[in-house]
Order: C-alpha cells, then sequence, then structure tokens
C-alpha cells in the first residue's frame, strides 16, 4: 500500500543504536545505475555498498529525502565523503588494527555536523558512474595495509593529523582541487571543523555544505504539514525507537503513522540471508520466517535500510496491498489508512529501499521493484537462531542464541 500525501510524498532512511557491522555484498560483480521509476514515492536511486558502511547508505537516504521535500529537489549526497571522515576520526583517535567499516545513526550524525555534506561528484567523481563506488572498498585494503605494514603502522604515525590526511587522500585516489578544498575547509592537518568552539571551519565558496545550513522539512505530529527545518534540527529531533516489550503492535502503529505522512523511517535489522527467499515462488524478494525454516541458518550480520512502505491485512479480511496508492486526501482511501491504524490491523511486511543494489541476481527483489524487499512480520518478530562469527564469517553449525530481527527505527518528532 503505497502513500501518497497531498504537500509531499517522498521515501524513508535508518537508525541504530551500537556499532553496526552491516551485512555487506561478497561479490564486487558489475553494476548499472538503478531506477526507481516505477516506485510511486519520489526518491532517489537504489545505490549499492561495496563494504560494511550500510549505516551511511541509509543516513544518505534520511537526508535525500528531507531535502527532497523542502526544495522538490535531488541531492546525490557522497556516502564516500562521509567514509573518509569516519575513517580518519577513527585513525586518529587512537584505534588500533584494521578500520572499522560500521557504525550507527549516531556515529553518522556527529559526522555530518563536524563536517558537512557534499554531492557525490565533487568528492570521487567516479562514484557517479554507477550504483556502487568500487572506490569505497579499493581505499578500504590500501588503508588497511597502511595501518598493518606502511606509513600508519606506528602509533605516532597515527597521531599525526596531516600524515593521516596525506594516507588517505592517496588511498582514495584524491584529486589535487578535491584535496585542496579539504586543506582550504579544515586545514591540512585537520585543524578546524564546522563543530569547533575554537577554530571553526568555513566551506564557503566550495561544494562543501555545512548541516546548519542544509535544508530539510518534517512534521512535528501526525497530520501536521511539513516544516521547512535545518538538518541539524533533523537530527536532534528524531528519536531511535527500540522495539522491545510486549506491546509490539503499538510500535507498528507508530511506524505506519510516520509512513503515512511519508516521513523517512530509518530502521535496523538483523538479516539471515537463508531467510530470503530467492525462487520463483510468490515470496520471492521477502525475507520470511517459512523460508528460513526450511532452508536452516545462513550468513548473518546487522543492516539499517529506508522504509518505503508497508502492506496490511484488515480485520474484515481485505488487504491494503503494497504498491497499490492510496491519497488521505480521498475519504475513502483516508477511511482505509485509518482502518489500517487499529489494533485488529495486522502488518504483513514492511517493503525497504535497500544497499545492495537493483542489478544483482544474488539478491531476489520485490516483484518489479529493482532494489527493494520485503521483510515479513513473521520473521522481523522472530526469535530466529543467532550464530557465531568466526573470523568474519557465519558459522551455521553454532547457534546458541536467538534473536528478534527488528531491532529499532528513527521516527520524526511526534510519532
Amino acid at each position: 500500500m503505497q502513500l501518497r500525501s497531498l504537500a509531499l510524498a517522498f521515501v524513508l532512511a535508518l537508525g541504530s543504536g551500537l556499532a553496526l557491522g552491516c551485512a555487506a555484498p561478497t561479490d564486487q560483480g558489475p553494476v548499472a545505475s538503478g531506477s526507481d521509476d516505477i516506485v510511486d514515492v519520489p526518491q532517489t536511486d537504489v545505490e549499492r555498498q561495496s563494504i560494511g558502511n550500510c549505516w551511511i547508505y541509509a543516513h544518505a537516504s534520511w537526508v535525500e529525502s528531507m531535502h527532497k521535500a523542502a526544495t522538490g529537489e535531488d541531492f546525490d549526497t557522497s556516502q564516500s565523503y562521509w567514509t573518509y571522515w569516519h575513517w580518519f576520526d577513527q585513525i586518529t583517535g587512537g584505534a588500533a588494527g584494521t578500520i572499522s567499516t560500521g557504525g550507527n545513526w549516531q556515529t553518522a550524525n556527529g559526522i555530518v555536523k563536524k563536517y558537512g555534506l557534499v554531492p557525490e561528484s565533487a568528492f570521487v567523481f567516479a562514484d557517479t558512474a554507477t550504483e556502487m563506488s568500487t572506490r569505497q572498498a579499493t581505499s578500504l585494503a590500501i588503508i588497511n595495509e597502511s595501518l598493518a605494514h606502511g606509513t600508519l603502522q606506528a602509533t605516532a604515525a597515527r597521531r599525526d593529523r596531516a600524515l593521516v590526511r596525506k594516507e588517505l587522500d592517496r588511498a582514495w585516489a584524491l584529486t589535487a582541487d578535491v584535496t585542496a578544498t579539504l586543506d582550504r575547509v579544515f586545514g591540512a592537518d585537520v585543524s578546524r571543523s564546522f563543530t569547533s568552539t575554537t577554530s571553526r571551519a568555513d566551506a564557503s565558496g566550495t561544494p562543501i555544505q555545512r548541516a546548519e545550513d542544509f535544508a530539510v522539512a518534517y512534521p512535528n505530529s501526525p497530520g501536521a504539514a511539513p516544516l521547512q527545518r535545518r538538518l541539524t534540527q533533523a537530527m536532534t529531533d528524531w528519536r531511535q525507537v527500540y522495539y522491545t516489550g510486549n506491546d509490539r503492535r503499538t510500535f507498528q502503529v507508530r511506524v505506519q503513522r510516520a509512513l503515512h505522512a511519508a516521513q523517512p523511517v530509518i530502521i535496523t535489522w538483523f538479516v539471515d540471508f537463508n531467510a530470503l527467499e530467492s525462487r520463483d515462488t510468490p515470496l520471492r524478494g521477502a525475507f520470511n520466517l517459512a523460508t528460513l525454516t526450511e532452508l536452516g541458518p545462513g550468513r548473518q550480520g546487522g543492516h539499517m535500510t529506508v522504509l518505503e512502505d508497508y502492506q496490511a491485512k484488515l480485520a474484515d479480511g481485505r488487504v491494503l496491498e503494497a504498491g497499490k496508492t492510496l491519497d488521505p486526501a480521498k475519504p475513502e482511501d483516508k477511511a482505509l489508512l485509518d482502518t489500517a491504524l487499529m489494533p485488529s490491523s495486522q502488518v504483513e511486511f514492511f517493503r525497504v529501499k535497500n544497499s545492495w543494489g537493483s542489478a544483482r541476481p544474488d539478491r531476489a527483489f520485490a516483484p518489479g521493484m529493482p532494489g527493494y524487499h520485503d521483510l515479513h512480520l513473521d520473521y522481523l518478530d522472530g526469535p530466529v537462531k543467532k550464530c557465531t562469527e568466526r573470523d568474519g564469517a557465519t558459522d551455521t553449525t553454532s547457534c546458541p542464541t536467538t534473536t528478534t530481527p527488528l531491532q529499532n527505527v528513527v521516527l520524526p518528532p511526534g510519532f
């Protein structure tokens, strides 16, 4: 059941509590630019992560959605830019060993407040050519080698902020112009930032934008019109809500209300890839408990994505189907939407815009919607087996605990 708002319709984005190691693609196969023209809710294109930074891709979707609500314009945020600064903060902050690609909504907020945001074309232009940034994967390998055996192996080297910047610029193969822009705004040793009280960065005349200047829009309560805000305020107003306790239906209704208002709801969930139906069945493209029960545990990991739609069964047996547009301006449609919020209604699945790409034969997607997946409530509610991780791989022979796959969402104020 897709929803069209009279004022604005757009899509949705991410969140998390602890640092999240995302369920990333394992192959580096061919990719192609994605398109969601078949989706009734306007949103940015599906993109594909090449490393475990789904939380950054989710954050980008959240930001782009709210910006489109405010301006009507698409803004293609550079996920590589935020990834670059995530690594810089790790290395100079004293982290030892290899780079951790995991993070969460709070981590992303801190990066954006400190370093702002930049269009994809203005940081790594090659990222604009396909839906997956191969530069992120190659840069990760280069910087990890530098940390293990090269320039950044010594603790003293990692404390040299100018040296770390230089190594990161080399690993990312940044152009001289991009490096000069970073030097001008933040300093070669990153002695300035947008959050510093003593050495405030100045990005005027550059493609870099401060979060406090970046326009977004969202309502402050159900039924209210979206208000013009700045991104810094959104990062304060929006709240993470955890899927705990016995009253799961109340939690689901809060999410439904936000979707009815066309808000970019971020969802953090646990992935078991054997729960994804890839065969030619009515459940193709859906994470569901029946498929997982049949196949048994598979590769697992945490993930953050953006909610796009949902499907619900009403008490009288009628089904409000995902992909079928309802207009709250029409009395009969509004009545259906209101009924969908009743305690007696059942959400059958939530549909997510994913960061696994739209051109992957190994990621069966929702019918007719490349890059989107349906998360059935029987899977999200669990419990499902949680297996041991050994050397970065799931040991499906050792699954001593269980977990509830739906972990939390990020909701706008008042919802």
